[in-house]
């Protein structure tokens, strides 16, 4: 089966993506770039690097910019993007959202595609400490939620820093995935990923009165890895 997956940098669309290399035939990557801080579907903080993702996977890239920010809108413009793609079948990282499966379906549904959500109802901790025990290198680009604070712009997700914020009060399993916009995330290595993403230029974005912030990537490079002899 042919398919496209929808990949935004972050976290649950980069594991989708490996699990869709691991049984499919991938034929391209979708990525949505929203030009509106409201989106009710997608993914927004530096989403445009997800074309260093394509460019290390020699992956063709189906790259979208979109102002919508209704969701009927942003449903429509989904078909269109399917049906242009010419896969069988949209990969996406969809874990627990039912609102977002229920777009992403309808779109695919539209296009006359099937859509798989490979990560869809996975235990929290479970999948979590699947991610950082196989090397994911994921960092914190925004946080909007109690707990989550302007520290951890920018830095590395690991197993002890992930052990640390479930003990806080108040952070619920749920919440250690993100999905309900606690944070976003994005993913500088993988272990499919011949390559490495480095940040070379940054800058973070904080609201004081809100206690949410972004951290920016302004530059960022690739780095090859060196082949293990």
């Amino acid at each position: 089966m042919k398919v496209t997956c929808l990949v935004s940098g972050g976290k649950d669309s980069i594991f989708a993506l490996w699990c869709a290399l691991h049984q499919f035939e991938v034929i391209s990557i979708i990525n949505i770039r929203p030009n509106t801080s409201d989106s009710f579907l997608f993914h927004i903080p530096n989403t445009q690097y997800v074309s260093l993702i394509a460019k290390m996977l020699n992956l063709p890239l189906l790259e979208v910019k979109t102002d919508f920010s209704n969701v009927n809108e942003e449903t429509s413009m989904l078909t269109k993007t399917f049906i242009d793609s010419g896969a069988d079948a949209i990969i996406t990282g969809g874990i627990r959202s039912e609102f977002q499966r229920y777009r992403f379906n309808y779109a695919a549904f539209q296009a006359n595609m099937y859509c798989l959500n490979p990560l869809w109802r996975l235990s929290p901790r479970t999948y979590m400490e699947e991610l950082l025990s196989n090397n994911f290198h994921i960092i914190l680009v925004s946080v909007s939620a109690m707990g989550f604070g302007k520290d951890l712009l920018g830095e590395k997700l690991t197993l002890e820093r992930l052990g640390t914020l479930m003990s806080l009060k108040g952070i619920s399993e749920l919440a250690m995935t993100g999905e309900g916009g606690e944070y976003e995330s994005f993913v500088l290595d993988a272990p499919f990923f011949p390559s490495r993403i480095v940040v070379e230029e940054s800058r973070v974005h904080w609201n004081e009165y809100r206690e949410e912030g972004v951290y920016e990537i302004v530059k960022a490079v690739l780095e090859p890895k060196r082949s293990r002899t």
